[in-house]
């Protein structure tokens, strides 16, 4: 029996932990940040699949039932997983890479990083590990409905890679994490070319972002022409920093594809538009970044990723700090009402 372990208790470490315990593996969950965002033990997971256009009504998949959900390391680690899951978001990674890093005596199998960005992990694969380090690049989107249930909007193919290793370890691991995805039912192909998968994934993240500005879903920022003139314009920045940068041959496809793809997304609020409503931390500065400093190496300007890039970094360093001192005086007030 494998036993797999999951860093992150979000919709895709959940919908990952319920296909793997569906074929029979140990799942267990770590919560990355501890306790303090996750009150509840996860013990339960139900999904609803979305997926197929052509069913008139969703398909209830069940619920299972996880081995065990952790908020320590050590205790974690100590389980000695035959495949690890990193399912963070990426504002969590320099944490997780550091914990990782200090047990690393306790990494036996390979460690998949499903993530949307490749920057922040970087460290962390230079290390050595001793382990195989394989890059996932998602490319479907999850909603989740309170803490244990969450509902499938749409999954399209992923995609898998590994950062120059031709060790025979590294194929076999490769190959061994494959087979128990796509044994589990996520249809992960093997990728040469991943840092153009993660280009374009990229990509999608920088123009979605602009939906953060305007706190609404995909398919209503692409319906407002304002909203949908800076999606256009932050792709066509991408595009042409792609294209000098050497990851984009047809830049023309590239935009018609990156903006189709987008027109295709149901509306719904998305984890980024979340954290904006409820006044946390995103990881958006986080994928933008990489464009910024791209687009610096390449010579290229930037004004609209630059503007988006700015307002999440203005956002991410004072507003989510102000929410934090609401929240501290909120519950001080409540307590000195309630001691009176």
């Amino acid at each position: 029996m494998l036993r797999i372990g999951i860093i992150g208790t979000g919709a895709v470490a959940c919908y990952l932990a319920h296909q793997c315990k569906q074929q029979g593996c140990q799942v267990f969950l770590l919560s990355s940040r501890g306790t303090r965002h996750q009150a509840q033990p996860i013990s339960q997971i139900q999904l609803i699949d979305e997926t197929k256009s052509e069913q008139s009504v969703s398909q209830d998949l069940g619920s299972i039932v996880v081995d065990e959900h952790l908020t320590d390391y050590s205790a974690f680690l100590a389980k000695e997983f035959d495949q690890l899951y990193v399912c963070s978001k990426t504002v969590s990674n320099p944490h997780i890479c550091q914990q990782l890093s200090r047990h690393k005596h306790w990494l036996r199998g390979p460690v998949i990083l499903f993530q949307n960005g490749f920057a922040t992990e970087r460290p962390f694969i230079d290390e050595a590990l001793d382990v195989t380090i394989i890059r996932g690049v998602l490319n479907f989107s999850v909603t989740q409905h309170g803490k244990q249930k969450l509902k499938l909007r749409f999954l399209k193919t992923s995609y898998l890679g590994v950062p120059e290793q031709t060790e025979e370890r590294a194929e076999a691991d490769i190959l061994a994490a494959l087979d128990l995805l796509n044994l589990a039912g996520i249809p992960f192909e093997s990728c040469t070319d991943i840092e153009h998968k993660a280009f374009a994934k990229n990509t999608l993240n920088a123009a979605a972002s602009v939906c953060g500005l305007v706190r609404s879903g995909v398919e209503t920022a692409m319906r407002n022409s304002s909203s949908r003139t800076v999606i256009q314009a932050i792709i066509d920045e991408c595009t042409a920093i792609g294209e000098k940068a050497g990851y984009i041959g047809d830049s023309e496809n590239f935009r018609r594809q990156s903006m189709g793809y987008l027109m295709s997304i149901p509306d719904f609020k998305s984890s980024l538009v979340l954290d904006i409503l409820h006044g946390k931390e995103t990881e958006a500065d986080t994928l933008l970044a990489s464009f910024i400093r791209l687009s610096q190496h390449v010579g290229i300007a930037v004004p609209n990723l630059d503007f988006v890039y700015r307002y999440f970094d203005f956002y991410n360093t004072y507003i989510t700090q102000s929410y934090i001192i609401q929240s501290y005086t909120f519950t001080d007030m409540t307590l000195v009402e309630g001691d009176a």
